[in-house]
């Protein structure tokens, strides 16, 4: 294919010849208003509109083309480049209008309730709100899943009367001439009708953008990758018979595109974001399944370690509908191009779509919720070998109930299809996997009414693990960074990166005395449990295989734990002891400094899980809070009062309280405007100075001081999942690989950086701490 050349020499040997005018810039900005504007609206299907549709793309082609010639290849797609920018917090945002923000917060309180509007965006296509919502009482949710709470939308009243509504996560554009509007909100969602207030307004006023606004241009990039276009042709499974059939009809190959595609570029202050796409395909009858998290790697072999923005949605016309597309975010510091994106997957074929195979149990007349059976029954299908280990039932809520199937199997198999003879479920799930999880895979049917007495489970459609397969692409920036330093700077306070990882010492002799309790499988049916080693990984002491939440004592004699049915229980170390702590129920739990009590999140008046103190006799249970959806922080030093934190609703925040156990008064203190709004696994100090907590990247670990002041990043993009103090001042994380399953445990001091890596390779999570 010929392809003009595009010097500046040509593109000026064009202009002279056509004798244009260089385009202004307001000419290309009105001319995108005009077209943006043209694309939103519906297309009609009469023929007078249609021949009209046709005559105006061929004037705007038209135009464009003359543009293109008259300022030159380059410059226009350049400008065209710039017409669309990333806003951090907001996404992708249409820049051929001036911003305008929000004037100031805005804030209404009703009967104990609040909502904020903490800032807005106007842009030329959205109109972008930020709001929050706090005080909402547990009474006013839905305590049952078949009862829906408030579903209406909010919208925006216009000085004129009109209504503006949402699209997508924003709402329509606020024409330039109004610079005020009204945030009308019918009702808080998901509350009960009457439980809380209703018929919101809050009046807005709008002003200009600030000119340091940041506003980070997106690049768009063809959707070819620039190198490892990988193409396969691969044919349709044929029979084969003695004698060729003169008829047959032979499949024809299809090709299979495994390239991974780059659509879209944006400059960060460290890096770059990047939006990639890659379709998953296989042939008649064959599935594919990605099996990992993409890596990406520099031209020495770098890993690069990288989030995913959560700000950047992409829509339907952003991509196909069978591609799966997503962005990543990463540091650019010290890399090599071009960088390699992989994505690991294999080939799931069906082993004998007509192979059948069953088996029986007996559940008896009246089957509990946490009732399980083992049956450890082989069993084969299709001539492929699966063990049948264990069968559980559960209440999914008080409308439908669970059985749930465990089974081994050889490493071929990755799962199969289950039913109950007799019996039509209303769902079900399952995770597969075979070779690819430890040669398990299980599987779980929901039922109305629990299926009763001799029960016959069939399976059938058993899928195979074929062979393995990639995806993988390469991208490079069309122009290098100069403004990235060499060697940057640490941010203050900032102990350890991902790259830090690989360079950590073992933890020294001097602390191998401590011990650590994890959340791990605990045996080869599939159970989780809690697990206490010393450091150095040896002395390993189950301590219950089927429970979780764990927690040890401040001294490290006693573990707490939520059993299965929620129930909490506590078990003396030395002697394996356990004893249930009657009317305590619940999760997140911390020990008070000397052990007489414990702190947790439960089910409580007016509440859905809520804070809890109990006396570690059984004696007292108190209920702290009438909010929701909270989680427990840590206990002061001398025990006498608890810090909590308490979400916003419509918004990513959590407020800070303490309670006074003494006089039973809750108080507020401050807000964290960064922690995740996922789990936010805070924990408290020993010497009540301060918290540690997720960010809202889900991977870093921040600290803040307890009364709110000094807060700085500790370990940047680390994949962190729980957080444990011990007593001595050690700050232990299990970390996560961001985009691998990859677990690590690593204890910090946070006033020296001083870092070790325990030398326990966990597949689960930490769940307590305790260094002399």
């Amino acid at each position: 294919m010929f392809e003009m050349p595009s010097t500046p020499q040509f593109e000026e040997e064009i202009r002279a010849a056509l004798k244009v005018p260089m385009a202004r810039e307001e000419f290309l900005t009105n001319l995108h208003a005009q077209i943006m504007q043209r694309a939103v609206k519906k297309s009609q299907h009469n023929r007078s509109l249609f021949l009209r549709s046709v005559w105006v793309a061929a004037i705007i082609a038209a135009v464009i083309l003359t543009s293109f010639l008259a300022i030159g290849p380059q410059r226009v797609i350049a400008a065209m480049r710039s017409l669309f920018g990333y806003i951090p917090g907001v996404g992708i945002v249409d820049q051929s209008a001036p911003f305008r923000v929000l004037a100031e917060p805005v804030t209404v309180t009703r009967d104990g309730v609040s909502i904020t509007v903490t800032s807005a965006l106007l842009t030329s296509d959205r109109t972008y709100i930020e709001y929050r919502v706090f005080g909402v009482p547990g009474s006013a949710y839905p305590d049952r899943e078949d009862i829906v709470g408030c579903t209406k939308q909010p919208n925006l009243r216009l000085p004129d009367g009109s209504q503006l509504n949402q699209v997508d996560n924003a709402f329509q554009p606020v024409p330039a001439r109004f610079s005020d509007a009204v945030l009308v909100i019918p009702c808080i969602f998901d509350t009960l009708p009457g439980k809380a207030p209703e018929n919101w307004e809050l009046l807005l006023h709008f002003v200009p953008a600030p000119p340091d606004l940041t506003v980070m241009p997106v690049i768009e990039l063809s959707s070819t990758p620039l190198a490892n276009l990988a193409t396969t042709t691969v044919s349709a499974p044929l029979k084969f018979t003695d004698v060729p059939e003169t008829n047959a009809r032979v499949t024809p190959a299809i090709p299979i595109n495994n390239s991974v595609t780059f659509s879209k570029v944006i400059e960060t202050s460290d890096g770059y974001i990047l939006v990639m796409h890659f379709t998953p395909q296989g042939q008649p009858g064959e599935q594919v399944l990605v099996t990992g998290a993409a890596e990406i790697r520099d031209a020495n072999g770098k890993r690069v370690f990288y989030t995913i923005p959560q700000d950047i949605a992409l829509e339907q016309g952003d991509f196909d509908q069978d591609e799966t597309s997503w962005a990543v975010q990463f540091q650019a510091t010290g890399l090599i191009y071009p960088l390699t994106v992989t994505i690991p997957g294999v080939k799931i074929i069906p082993a004998d779509p007509n192979a059948t195979t069953e088996f029986t149990f007996d559940a008896g007349l009246n089957p509990q919720p946490g009732q399980e059976w083992t049956l450890d029954q082989q069993i084969q299908l299709a001539g492929h070998s699966l063990k049948v280990i264990s069968i559980r039932t559960d209440a999914s809520s008080n409308y439908s109930f669970t059985y749930s199937f465990t089974f081994n199997v050889d490493p071929q198999v990755h799962n199969a299809s289950l039913q109950i003879v007799g019996y039509t479920p209303i769902g079900g799930g399952g995770g597969g996997g075979g070779g690819l999880t430890n040669n398990e895979f299980n599987a779980s049917l929901t039922f109305a009414q629990l299926p009763t007495g001799i029960l016959t489970v069939q399976l059938s459609n058993l899928l195979l693990i074929g062979d393995a397969i990639t995806w993988q692409g390469q991208w490079s920036p069309d122009l290098p960074r100069t403004d990235l330093p060499a060697n940057p700077v640490p941010l203050p306070g900032l102990c350890m990166t991902m790259d830090d990882l690989s360079q950590l010492e073992s933890i020294p002799s001097a602390l191998t005395n401590g011990k650590v309790l994890v959340y791990e499988k605990t045996d080869d049916t599939g159970k989780w449990g809690l697990a206490l080693y010393k450091l150095d990984g040896s002395q390993k002491q189950i301590v219950v295989s089927t429970g979780n939440w764990g927690a040890l004592s401040p001294d490290g004699s006693q573990v707490a734990y939520s059993a299965l049915d929620n129930e909490i229980h506590l078990v003396d170390v030395d002697s394996m002891t356990e004893r249930l702590l009657p009317g305590v129920s619940g999760f997140d739990i911390h020990w008070s400094p000397d052990g007489t009590h414990i702190a947790y999140i439960g089910m409580g008046d007016g509440a859905i899980n809520s804070a809890f103190i109990a006396k570690t006799d059984g004696s007292i249970v108190r209920q702290v809070s009438n909010l929701s959806y909270e989680t427990i922080i840590g206990w002061s030093p001398d025990g006498a009062q608890l810090y909590f934190a308490v979400p916003y609703t419509g918004g990513v925040a959590w407020k800070v309280y303490t309670y006074d156990v003494a006089s039973g008064a809750a108080q507020a203190r401050f807000t964290i405007e960064n922690g995740t709004p996922k789990l936010l696994a805070p924990s408290l100090s020993p010497d009540g100075q301060w918290i540690a907590y997720r960010g809202r990247d889900n991977s870093s670990v921040y600290l803040v001081r307890s009364v709110g002041s000094d807060a700085r990043l500790l370990m940047d993009n680390v994949g962190a999942r729980f957080i444990e103090w011990s007593n001595s001042g050690w700050l232990g994380a299990s970390l996560r690989n961001p985009n691998s399953d990859e677990s690590m445990t690593v204890i910090i001091r946070p006033d020296s950086c001083e870092v070790y890596l325990l030398p326990i390779a966990l597949q689960g999570e930490l769940q307590g701490l305790h260094i002399p």
